[in-house]
Formats: C-alpha cells, structure tokens, sequence
C-alpha cells in the first residue's frame, strides 16, 4: 500500500513537470528610450514655478497671444509668412539665488493641432521695447521679457512646453487661454480667435503692419498724364494707388516694386498688369532711395488698366507676408 502511495505522487509530479514544460514563456518585454513624457508639470499662466536645476529663476507666465504684424527683436525683424502667425509671449523672470543667473537654455516649444513642434526664436527681449535682453540677473531682481514663436496660421496651440536645461518641464494648455488674433486678420469663421486670414479685408486711409512697413493706402486715382516720358497706351489708363510707408525696422532699407506682391482685378474679374513704383508725387521711379528707421516715404504703384473698364478689387502683400485687399468698386 505504501509502494502504491509513493508511485501515485511520484506519477502526479511528473505530470506536473511535463505540464509546466508545455507552458510558453512570457517573451522579454523589449527596452525602447524616449518613449515616457518629459518628466515636469502642468501649469497656468499667473502661476510662479523655478525651472533650472544647474541656474534656477522663478518664471511666471504672464499672457499669450496671437498676432500676424512683425516683432522686432534687437535688430532682428520677425515677420510672419501668410501661413504663419507670431505666438506672443509675455512673462517674469526672477532670480532667488545669491549669485547672478541668466536666461540661457529657457526654450518654449508650441505643439500645434497636428502634434508639430515650433521653437521659439533664440533672443528675448525687454517686454514694452525691441530692446534685446542678454543681461544677467542680478539676486532678487525680477524683469518682464517677450518671447515668440512662429506657428501655423491655422487654429489653436493647444499646448506650450517650457523648458530650461535638463530639468523638468512646464506644459501649458493654451485653448481658451492665448489671446486671439486681432482684427482685421482674425478669421470669422473660427470663434477661438486663432486662426489668421492670409488677406484680411481693409480699408483705404487705415494704416497696416505689413512686414518690415507701416503701410497706409491713401487712395487710388486714374490718370492719363505722362509716366517716366512714357505716354499711356492707347486704350488704357494708368491706375496711381498713393501709399505711404514707414519703416518699423531697425536698419535702412530701399523699397522697390520687389517690396510689393500686387494683385489688381478689374470690374470684369481679369487682372490688371503692374507696371512700376513710382515716387509719390513725381513721374519718377522710385528707386536707390534709403529710408532710415522711423521714416516715412510716399510711393505710388501704378497699373496699366483698360480705360473703358472699373475696378473690382486690389490685393497687396509685402513680399510672402499677410496680404490686405480693397474694395475698388466704387472707385471712378
């Protein structure tokens, strides 16, 4: 009887052992880096956090906003092609430490709707000038400094990453919370506000950021004097669009027709050919002419149109920026 015992759990062992073999191992999971969120945050704009372990400050977030007209940053101009528009943002830096600290190595990063990444430009400047900012901060002191970063003109940022160095990060939800962009480039169609108009509407008489340019479209004249010694064609008229412009950078520039992108349509929808930019009041081209930052220069572009035919509509850009377009209907 005890034989029998011995040979029945020595017999269940074995079926235990043959069964377990049959068993299929569990593969080894495999090792892939980069694959878990940066370690950090989440955060919203008013809050204080100290970003940096090597050279830490205190960052507070102040606003974000969205804008299609050129910043000025130190001598650089930022301008925003037509598919682009400029994420403005406004924030405190502070130093808690005993020894001075710098902004090296704060970097923002805007996450559009399609999961793309944009970097900020690499300067900052004072917040209220184009002054940039490279100084230290000294223990205690606090200043306010704009950053910006081009982003697609179309719909929100949804997400904006704050970074300084290897530390952790901050993530900012932007929706609802940046700023939209102002008129007339806002597109109606989109109630967030966010989305930019390529060519926004405008009006003669108003003045437009227009790249390096304020521009101010005074009015639209036909003639039929002499251009340049040039009699106007037979059949034609000439088309004189009076703008004055002013130069918002930081560094002389010469217009020319390459300044502008031109597109005119008359009553019948065919376009109308450019032909030069001439001098604001002189049948002279408008050339070699440096204008110095902060100065105003008048021009006209001058079109020639059939002279039997109106106007419908005039579109003008500053070389692939933003475009404004009028309404010449009633133009006589």
């Amino acid at each position: 009887m005890q034989t029998r015992l011995i040979l029945s759990a020595l017999t269940l062992a074995l079926a235990t052992t043959a069964l377990a073999g049959n068993t299929p191992a569990t593969p080894a999971q495999p090792v892939v880096m980069g694959t878990t969120q940066l370690s950090g945050q989440n955060a919203k704009i008013g809050q204080t956090f100290t970003v940096g372990k090597q050279n830490p400050i205190n960052f507070t977030l102040l606003s974000a906003s969205y804008t299609t007209a050129r910043m000025l940053v130190g001598t650089v101009l930022v301008v925003p092609k037509a598919d682009e528009k400029l994420l403005v943002l406004r924030f405190t830096a502070h130093n808690p430490t005993r020894q001075d600290a710098t902004l090296s190595g704060l970097k923002f990063t805007a996450v559009d709707i399609k999961d793309v990444n944009h970097v900020s430009e690499s300067s900052f400047v004072r917040a209220g000038t184009s002054e940039e900012y490279q100084a230290s901060l000294k223990p205690a002191q606090k200043v306010e400094i704009v950053s910006v970063v081009r982003v697609p003109a179309s719909g929100v940022i949804p997400k904006l990453i704050v970074q300084r160095g290897d530390g952790p990060v901050l993530r900012y939800d932007l929706r609802n919370q940046a700023k939209g962009v102002p008129a007339p480039f806002a597109d109606p169609k989109d109630a967030s506000g966010a989305t930019a108009l390529g060519d926004a509407p405008a009006k003669l008489g108003t003045t437009y950021a227009m790249g390096r340019y304020d521009m101010k479209f005074e009015n639209v004249a036909f003639s039929t004097e002499p251009m340049l010694g040039r009699q106007v064609p037979q059949g034609k008229r000439y088309v004189l669009v009076s703008v004055a412009m002013k130069n918002a950078g930081a560094d002389a520039d010469s217009p020319s027709h390459y300044t502008f992108k031109t597109e005119l349509l008359d009553a019948d929808g065919e376009p109308v050919e450019f032909w030069v930019l001439a001098k604001g009041s002189r049948p002279e081209e408008a050339i070699n002419r440096s204008v110095k930052p902060g100065e105003e220069y008048r021009v006209r572009l001058v079109f020639v149109a059939p002279d039997t035919v109106g106007l419908r509509q005039l579109t003008v850009r500053e070389r692939d920026g933003h475009g404004v377009v009028f309404d010449l209907s009633n133009v006589k």
